[in-house]
């Protein structure tokens, strides 16, 4: 018998993590889960999901080498959105949290609407509203119209 796998964890190497809680949490408003002051936050960012905010210093004990370069990280959240005033609402939030621009909300050739922003760390995430996304309740989700 096989199972489904789930990422239920985003590790993100953030130089100071109390900055980096506060984004999340007073920000984004993700549910804060465990602090360690200095150490490690964990926030909820979706059912069954944490996204782990380890102080980068720390992480070459597990993980190995891990550093930020001149570039963004080459990897983006993404936050899909009921509607194109979600994402002008969350941009925005995101802006007066710390996050810096990279993209505002701009209406895209498949017929949808993203905006994109760095988090103090220059992690890129994507809001983003498709019309054609949707999850069935069993979690599948679906991407028409792209």
């Amino acid at each position: 018998m096989t199972s489904a796998r789930a990422i239920t964890a985003i590790t993100l190497g953030v130089r100071d993590v109390e900055r980096s809680r506060d984004f999340y949490v007073d920000g984004l408003d993700f549910r804060s889960v465990l602090h360690q002051q200095g150490e490690i936050a964990f926030v909820q960012c979706a059912p069954g999901q944490l996204l782990a905010l380890w102080d980068i210093a720390q992480m070459p004990g597990e993980y190995g080498d891990v550093a930020h370069g001149s570039s963004a990280p080459p990897m983006s959240l993404g936050c899909n959105l009921g509607s194109a005033e979600e994402v002008e609402q969350l941009y925005a939030a995101a802006l007066a949290a710390g996050a810096g621009s990279v993209s505002p909300p701009t209406v895209r050739a498949w017929g949808g609407v993203s905006a994109c922003v760095a988090d103090p760390d220059g992690f890129r995430w994507d809001f983003v509203h498709n019309p054609g996304f949707r999850t069935d309740p069993d979690g599948t989700v679906h991407l028409g119209g792209m």
